[in-house]
């Protein structure tokens, strides 16, 4: 496994868990808004594993802005990396798998392409343009035995979530509690929840499986 992102500290620590875990990882800093970043991970894992079978654009930027504080050079960011850093793996990313006879390619969603909100347009665009992304490459690629999917996600109480909470509302872990009280099927979602549905998609079991939208949202969308 090849863990990426902008922070070395944190990857490097995601990386070394998976290995004392007794798995294999390793990490490569990337920043997905580069071209030649994306390029050198991809060739990285290809270079360390001697194939890639799995690529999960899970990669985004989630700033909550009114509509009219929107300023163009935010609107850019968030589709340089929730789009462009997602087209930019799959395009270094499809040419391996497709020599190696197929692959897996999992988009991370949300329920906000359905419903988004005007402080959340920029991010409820992209991940629009991530899902069409998806339909367009799962129809392409089937002759390569090329596999790809989406994941709608819903609330997920991740650490990054907490502190987030913590920042707006004071007692972060309390607020996502009470919402989680609220929520459709009395919790929100895990990222362990997410994480199954990665593992499957990934896996032989779902190799019939490509152009899917798996919800797994709690019920936040239906």
């Amino acid at each position: 496994m090849v863990v990426s992102g902008r922070r070395t500290k944190r990857g490097e620590k995601v990386a070394r868990e998976i290995r004392e875990a007794g798995g294999q990882a390793i990490f490569v800093r990337a920043d997905v808004a580069h071209e030649a970043d994306c390029a050198a991970l991809v060739q990285s894992a290809v270079d360390h594993f001697g194939r890639l079978d799995i690529l999960v654009n899970n990669a985004a930027i989630f700033p909550s802005v009114p509509m009219e504080e929107m300023t163009t050079k935010l609107w850019d960011q968030v589709f340089a990396i929730n789009v462009r850093g997602a087209f930019y793996c799959c395009r270094y990313a499809i040419p391996p798998m497709r020599q190696q006879g197929g692959g897996a390619i999992i988009n991370i969603g949300s329920t906000l392409a359905y419903r988004g909100s005007l402080d959340r347009l920029a991010y409820a665009c992209s991940k629009g343009a991530l899902l069409s992304m998806t339909k367009v490459l799962a129809r392409a690629l089937l002759q390569d035995r090329i596999r790809v999917n989406w994941i709608t996600v819903g609330w997920v109480i991740t650490p990054g979530e907490i502190e987030l909470r913590n920042q707006i509302h004071g007692d972060g872990l309390a607020y996502l509690e009470e919402r989680s009280r609220q929520a459709p099927l009395g919790r929100l979602e895990t990222v362990e929840d997410i994480a199954a549905g990665v593992a499957y998609l990934a896996s032989d079991e779902a190799s019939h499986v490509t152009g899917c939208e798996l919800n797994i949202s709690g019920g936040l969308w239906i």
